[in-house]
């Protein structure tokens, strides 16, 4: 197992160096961070924008950035948001909370229904219930995040007003207790987590399904039955206890990608998670921003496929070998 291990993390470490060189050559070759200072104010003089641009270091040479850009990571350093006029890391910090208080709750609402509805499915092979609903989960699985988040918008908040449109408060509240404004936030945050949550059900219970057929096929449900063990304990106790294995590793990368936020559905409900701040980094040109957000992303996503093959070694000691 030690040796398992430390294979597995010196492979996520050479990773992590590829993605963080590819991060860094990628900004590198977008617009100029400091272009949208004399855009928005002729007035600044190029030599201002000259001591900010060495003040940052972009005068060095390519090859001095990147050596620089490299410790800096590594020290926590993630350098000035030009669109924020803050350090990166503060920035982040801010934003993240919401993220993960958003996709936490839609990964765990979403995987526990795909499990059940996925599993209920495969049981009923070839019935009624599982061709409905595996045509509702293709259909949903096809809908774009954005358009189903503006479908809602439209519909619970623009035409019948019961949900808000925008933002995680209402303005101007003052709240009176914390229920108050717990109930103001999940106001808020109800259509947001309807969008996920349908959608990734949608996708998962697909995904469920298929591993679970696969497993009825096998011979040890087969003795099961002859056992006369029940429907339910064949079901949850050996299918879908089995079928989990490889949703186990689905749902670590979920977390891992979680720090990206839902770019698109923040964007849509304008919410102050870390996908909106991606996404306000990019139409800014901001490339500290976006170095820091991805190197944040990067880390979590390896740290949970590294979680992810523990977790497998453990439920399946041959993928250690």
């Amino acid at each position: 197992m030690k040796a398992y291990l430390v294979k597995r993390a010196l492979s996520l470490f050479i990773t992590f160096l590829v993605v963080m060189s590819a991060i860094f050559f990628l900004a590198r070759s977008g617009a100029d961070p400091f272009a949208e200072f004399i855009e928005s104010d002729p007035r600044i003089p190029p030599e201002a924008v000259e001591r900010l641009r060495h003040r940052f270091g972009l005068d060095k040479p390519l090859w001095q950035q990147y050596l620089d850009f490299m410790v800096s990571m590594f020290q926590g350093e993630f350098g000035y948001s030009v669109t924020f006029r803050r350090p990166v890391f503060d920035v982040i910090m801010v934003r993240l909370p919401w993220t993960l208080m958003l996709l936490t709750t839609s990964i765990v609402i979403s995987t526990i229904g795909a499990v059940f509805l996925g599993a209920y499915a495969a049981w009923n092979r070839g019935k009624k219930i599982d061709l409905i609903g595996t045509n509702i989960s293709l259909f949903v699985r096809a809908l774009p995040h954005f358009w189903l988040g503006m479908v809602f918008l439209l519909v619970f908040g623009y035409y019948y007003r019961l949900f808000p449109l925008y933002g995680v408060k209402t303005s101007g509240i003052e709240y009176a207790n914390v229920f108050e404004q717990v109930k103001d936030l999940l106001w808020h945050l109800t259509l947001p987590l309807a969008t996920l949550i349908i959608r990734q059900i949608g996708m998962y219970t697909l995904y469920m399904r298929g591993e679970t057929l696969e497993v009825l096929g096998e011979d040890f449900i087969t003795t099961a039955k002859a056992k006369g063990l029940s429907d339910r304990t064949v079901l949850f106790r050996h299918a879908v206890r089995t079928s989990l294995l490889p949703m186990v590793t689905v749902t670590a990368l979920r977390f891992g990608f979680m720090v990206n936020g839902a770019i698109l559905t923040e964007t849509v409900f304008s919410l102050p998670g870390t996908g909106r701040l991606i996404y306000q980094a990019i139409t800014s040109g901001d490339f500290f921003l976006l170095q820091g957000a991805f190197f944040i992303t990067s880390i979590t996503v390896l740290i949970a496929n590294l979680v992810a093959d523990i977790l497998y070694s453990h439920l399946d000691p041959r993928v250690r070998y």
